[in-house]
């Protein structure tokens, strides 16, 4: 029988056995057809120019000194947003973590029996103390928060933990994207030392991002931006800039048509705009439209952090349209109405609904002006939830004006 987790096993049959999936391989760098050779000069150039500072995942040093001095001026919404945070990295201060030497991701739709919903808590508890640690370091200055972080990263990459099943990039992307925001945002901390970094950075190479990577580029919906997530932030860490490239290439193509075989819907392929509203077509059919909502609730949670870190590369995607006109923002605030306003959705009479994946409300708050229906809930409902995007983006884009990012 595969070893699981010690925590999972008893939740498996005893008699199952599954077959262990190849690790995908990094194949040389795509052509980018589907793209102006223009927009691809333009993207080249800029990356070639470009230089990795620390942090850049989900906040830069220039936003993040903004935040400390709402902190030290007791301004809303970051005073309550940073006090749930210094909460959750105190309780991180007794987690220890237990990494195993493999982690197999059977995925919802296995049968007769699957781990998934226990893989995701075990998987999120790690990242979460991690990345609560680490923002809380960065925004107090208390060592003993950095230390437990970088505790948490140095216990995996010792240990070397493999991932394994047809789910892993996804749950990856999704789920454990904060343990390269807590590397990000300790990158110089000098308590890391260089050959534990060294050591986090060639595990996370070797054995997480092989699997974003491929779904990066193998999928067209809500994995897609999954995998975006996790490539970008690992472009970050690792400070790849031909990863960057690849990533932010095939985040711009999000707003022109393709009909290449990776994609399923020919021409618009990612946004589209009707007399329906302004949506993700991969993601409003789900089921028949039954979880058309929340898998664009899916979708939406790891791309607009996807757009950030683009845009702490000099990369603004945010105001971009679709040759329909269509944006992010329109299609953010069409998920709204259907999500919380509970308007006719016209996929699915009563689709199922999001209650968790918010991240996308407050993020476009600081680069749009959005609906008033739309500022008025986030004004009701702060700190928000952004689990699986930014489980802190109140906290660090909370009414804030983004800093311009010079462009190289």
């Amino acid at each position: 029988m595969r070893k699981i987790l010690p925590v999972l096993i008893l939740s498996l049959a005893v008699g199952l056995c599954v077959s262990v999936s190849k690790t995908p391989q990094k194949t040389s760098t795509p052509s980018f057809d589907y793209l102006d050779a223009q927009i691809k000069k333009e993207l080249a150039l800029k990356v070639k120019n470009f230089e990795f500072t620390h942090p850049m995942t989900v906040i830069n040093k220039a936003e993040l000194d903004i935040v400390k001095q709402k902190i030290k001026n007791n301004t809303e919404p970051q005073a309550s947003a940073y006090k749930k945070l210094i909460e959750d990295a105190e309780a991180a201060q007794d987690f220890t973590p237990h990494p195993t030497e493999e982690i197999y991701m059977m995925g919802r739709y296995t049968k007769p029996y699957r781990n998934l919903d226990a893989v995701r808590k075990y998987l999120w508890a790690n990242c979460h103390a991690a990345y609560a640690s680490a923002l809380a370091y960065s925004y107090c200055g208390d060592e003993k928060y950095a230390d437990k972080a970088i505790e948490v990263l140095n216990a995996w990459a010792v240990k070397g933990s493999i991932f394994t099943g047809g789910d892993r990039g996804l749950q990856l992307g999704s789920w454990f994207s904060p343990m390269l925001y807590a590397a990000d945002l300790l990158y110089y901390y000098p308590g890391w030392e260089a050959q534990d970094k060294k050591k986090f950075k060639q595990w996370w190479r070797q054995n997480c991002l092989v699997h974003t990577y491929e779904i990066m580029y193998r999928k067209d919906n809500n994995w897609k931006d999954a995998g975006m997530l996790g490539v970008l932030s690992a472009a970050v860490v690792l400070e790849d800039k031909e990863l960057l490239l690849e990533a932010v290439t095939e985040l711009r193509s999000y707003f022109v048509e393709r009909n290449d075989d990776k994609v399923k819907m020919s021409g618009l392929w990612k946004i589209r705009k009707d007399d329906r509203g302004v949506y993700l077509p991969r993601e409003v059919v789900r089921d028949v439209g039954r979880k058309g909502v929340t898998y664009t609730a899916y979708a939406l949670t790891t791309m607009v952090q996807a757009f950030e870190i683009a845009r702490y590369a000099s990369f603004d995607f945010w105001h971009l349209e679709t040759p329909e006109g269509a944006t992010i923002q329109e299609v953010i605030e069409w998920y709204f109405r259907w999500n919380i306003l509970e308007h006719e959705f016209p996929w699915r009479k009563s689709p199922n609904k999001s209650d968790k994946r918010y991240n996308c409300y407050e993020i476009a708050n600081n680069h749009f002006t959005i609906m008033p229906e739309m500022a008025e809930w986030l004004s009701r409902n702060r700190p928000v939830v952004g689990r699986e995007g930014d489980e802190y983006v109140t906290l660090n884009k909370g009414n804030i004006t983004p800093v311009s990012i010079k462009t190289p």
